[in-house]
């Protein structure tokens, strides 16, 4: 095997792969052999069909199997003797046809990690912003009231009611874009929450003084970057009825309330205590995930190189992926969901480079660190996949390495920069994280209860 190696770029090299005659010609006889026990051919017992008979009979699909075969082969080989590192699987960008007692010729492109410093002085003794921990009594208010909105017994508004913030307004709609109607993009009875945004924040807004029979237009501007490939870059008309209003029968939060609720509590104190150590285990999660953020971007900023663009589609890959499956856990498909995937893989590029960059950086300095994970424990994880995935342990390992072991390494690097991190506490930034609280408003869905409800110690 001759292996010769061209850099298209630093981070992506051209690997030239040639077999000699010899490998090429024992590869179609083992595919002729394994070929003739599997049909059957008129005129000959099965497994006596002569090779030339075969060929002829099979030719492309003999010639398929032995040029993947002989590409999956000789392509590891000829990495580790070229001495490259793949960062994603390498792409084949071309080969030869399969001719008789000649060589056989590819070429794949390799993406490489790429080549940067990164001293101790870059990464340790960071100086970050701490976010504050306490608990605050009006932040546990607002928890109790977003617990007793979703408890609240639904009663029909009065005649002449309008509607109000928290109301529920039952609508049907219509939906215009130079005055041709938007398939799909219409309901004969939707159940809007006043003041969640959850519909629309612009129609729920306008919602607010009207009564059950009243019709409205609302104009709604969507920004290019929509996900929603329909409405994107248009202003949508939207023809409103109101079918019906509903307001929330709010009951006092005492004891009796609490115990109502069968959520396992025995007294209005009992909740706000869950409250409250829910609420210091969130904000502790959310200041620790602050300084990694602030951690990270120092980083960033500190060491430049190019990121390896086929590294950036996978991470895209992934995360469109994720999003796919989280869809259909709620019976919905990108399709149904009106979300054009061109524009979610353009919107999510940012992130993607950003968090492409992350890896190598942290990769980079858990090896001048020596940091490494537990092979006991990789193994436990790989035979808990394999057995639950019924796949073969070798399988296994290899989703592990390529995709549990890179974000375990990040973590364990990340808690070593934050540990050796300085610390500062500003009146500033208290005032920003108190601003961000507030924008986030109350949820009144059913995690606000389900919050409350789980035990100690469980991700919220």
């Amino acid at each position: 095997m001759r292996v010769s190696v061209e850099d298209v770029s630093t981070v992506q090299k051209k690997l030239n792969v040639e077999l000699p005659p010899e490998v090429v010609a024992k590869e179609i006889d083992r595919a002729c052999q394994k070929l003739g026990r599997e049909v059957s051919v008129k005129g000959f017992r099965k497994g006596k069909v002569p090779k030339a008979v075969l060929r002829r009979l099979f030719k492309e699909h003999i010639e398929e199997r032995v040029i993947e075969a002989l590409i999956q082969e000789s392509l590891p080989k000829a990495i580790e003797e070229s001495k490259l590192a793949p960062i994603v699987r390498p792409v084949i960008e071309r080969h030869d046809e399969l001719r008789d007692q000649e060589s056989f010729s590819y070429t794949a492109l390799v993406d490489v990690r790429p080549e940067f410093e990164i001293k101790p002085e870059d990464y340790k003794g960071l100086e970050i912003e701490s976010l504050p921990t306490e608990v605050t009594e009006e932040e546990i208010e607002r928890h109790l009231k977003a617990i007793q909105m979703t408890f609240a017994d639904l009663k029909p508004a009065e005649k002449d009611h309008k509607i109000e913030l928290n109301d529920i307004a039952i609508i049907s709609f219509k939906s215009f874009i130079n005055d041709e109607p938007v398939p799909g993009h219409e309901a004969e009875a939707l159940y809007v929450d006043v003041g969640t945004g959850e519909f629309n924040a612009t129609i729920e807004d306008k919602l607010i003084g009207h009564q059950a029979g009243d019709s409205l237009e609302v104009e709604v501007t969507y920004p290019e970057d929509s996900l929603n490939a329909q409405l994107a870059g248009n202003t949508v008309l939207y023809k409103i009825f109101i079918r019906e209003v509903y307001v929330r029968d709010l009951k006092p939060l005492d004891d009796e309330f609490i115990k109502k609720m069968n959520l396992g509590f025995e007294s209005l104190e009992h909740l706000k205590e869950r409250i409250r150590r829910r609420l210091e285990e969130e904000k502790k999660k959310k200041a620790e995930e602050f300084a990694k953020e602030q951690i990270l971007a120092q980083l960033r900023e500190k060491v430049q190189f190019e990121i390896p663009e086929r590294f950036v589609e996978y991470k895209i890959a992934r995360m469109i992926e994720q999003m796919r499956l989280s869809l259909e856990e709620k019976g919905h498909t990108f399709e149904s969901a009106g979300i054009s995937v061109a524009k979610l893989q353009e919107r999510l590029r940012p992130l993607a480079e950003q968090q492409a960059k992350e890896d190598l950086i942290l990769e980079k300095i858990a090896e001048l660190e020596n940091i490494s994970l537990d092979a006991e424990e990789l193994q436990e994880k790989a035979e808990a996949l394999a057995k639950a995935s019924r796949a073969s342990l070798d399988e296994a390992r290899g989703i592990i390495m390529t995709s549990v072991v890179p974000r375990l390494l990040a973590e364990k690097t990340l808690q070593l920069l934050l540990s050796n991190a300085k610390f500062k506490d500003t009146q500033e930034q208290e005032a920003k994280s108190e601003g961000t609280e507030e924008s986030e408003g109350v949820d009144t869905s059913e995690k606000a209860a389900e919050s409350a409800e789980r035990s100690e110690g469980s991700e919220v």
